[in-house]
């Protein structure tokens, strides 16, 4: 079962490594299992050698971090798992995720953002991300110094509608709704989209012509059309579908815009767009499963370094979770009866999560850490005196 385990690591990680001098790999290997073993990214807590002190390795693995680039590899790792899993209506979430920093002053980068668990507005990033099956693909820091959120938004669905040749269907949230974006989406992107929208979007419906804000609109689906930039004339270049549907009591109706090539019912329509709180469980699961946001580091290229290797971390615990339930090799199984055991033992839900805290139990580090006794009390004599007296 270790051996498995161990050895998923080692073979997910090659196609990463390759090209890496050898102390840069053997950094990789004692930082990506160190990530699961504490389940954390401050670099001295991963030490794991005995031999040498938490804080010395602790710099070594920040100097390799900040000589390697690991973005590219890791999202190109990504893609490579998911690519021939994506099909026609293959729901493709894209959503912008906080990264909380209150007591950061001097990383590079940082701005004001807003804190969702906390409800207030404290230091911190913004990052990007798109999910596909439950492969995190992209976990991307935004650069608001040369760029703004549409223009990398932007970005981003172009690199993937190419990379998936345009299969698909694009889910985003209420905070992109967007006219520009919807018309990007469709004429250049040329992708499948449903897009949440505010309840003040005004749509033009197209069998009455009658203009109207979205939260005035009764349950049901209907053919509508946009208005331009300045909503002073209708865009009937472009129809697209508005399904209304009450979908919590007590809750607004969710209101969504799409443009999908073949044809859904209501709750169809619905159901594919609430599998986007994919990708929000996945941001949950590297800020608290991870600790994604007690990232230490001041150096840019470490920090982004550091939010890939837990996107690596997130995306090989996804991997080896399905693979546990498809394969039957006797190894596989072998750790299936003891995750099993480990559930009942702690009372456990089957999900990915619990599989992460399983794998944080039965991966050791390489080289125990024992503590350390106190220094005994100095010798008055040298070590020559005191075996000629016989002291030892």
């Amino acid at each position: 079962m270790y051996k498995y385990i161990q050895d998923t690591i080692r073979n997910n990680s090659r196609s990463i490594i390759t090209g890496m001098t050898r102390p840069q790999k053997k950094a990789f290997a004692e930082i990506v299992r160190g990530i699961f073993v504490e389940n954390t990214p401050i670099l001295r807590h991963l030490a794991q050698d005995g031999t040498k002190t938490a804080k010395k390795q602790g710099e070594k693995y920040s100097y390799h971090l900040g000589n390697i680039s690991l973005q590219e590899r890791i999202e190109e790792f990504s893609v490579n798992r998911v690519k021939d899993e994506v099909k026609r209506n293959t729901i493709i979430a894209y959503d912008l995720t906080d990264l909380s920093k209150e007591s950061a002053k001097k990383i590079p980068y940082l701005s004001r953002v807003f804190d969702g668990s906390e409800g207030r507005v404290t230091n911190g990033f913004v990052l990007h991300g798109v999910g596909v099956n439950n492969m995190l693909l992209k976990l991307e820091m935004h650069d608001g110094e040369r760029y703004t959120q549409n223009q990398i938004r932007r970005r981003i669905v172009e690199q993937y509608a190419k990379e998936f040749d345009r299969k698909g269907i694009w889910v985003f949230d209420r905070g992109n709704d967007d006219k520009a974006f919807f018309k990007f989406l469709r004429r250049t992107a040329k992708v499948q989209f449903i897009t949440r929208l505010r309840e003040n979007r005004l749509v033009v419906m197209k069998e009455t012509g009658a203009l109207l804000k979205v939260k005035d609109i009764p349950s049901g689906k209907y053919s509508v059309y946009l208005l331009n930039a300045h909503n002073t004339k209708v865009d009937d270049r472009f129809v697209y579908t508005l399904v209304i549907k009450k979908h919590l009591e007590g809750k607004e109706p969710i209101r969504l815009l799409c443009w999908l090539k073949d044809e859904y019912s209501i709750d169809q329509i619905v159901d594919m767009y609430l599998q986007r709180w994919g990708i929000e469980n996945i941001f949950k699961r590297a800020k608290h499963k991870f600790n994604l946001e007690k990232i230490r580091v001041l150096n840019h290229q470490k920090f982004v370094n550091l939010i890939c290797l837990i996107q690596f971390a997130i995306n090989l615990s996804t991997i080896t979770f399905i693979n546990m339930q498809k394969l039957t090799h006797s190894l596989i199984i072998g750790v299936l009866f003891c995750y099993q055991l480990f559930l009942k033992q702690k009372s456990l839900t089957f999900n990915i999560d619990s599989f992460i805290t399983f794998l944080k139990n039965v991966l050791k580090p390489l080289v125990p850490r024992c503590e350390r006794s106190p220094p005994n009390q100095l010798n008055l004599l040298s070590i020559r005196s005191l075996k000629k007296l016989g002291s030892f």
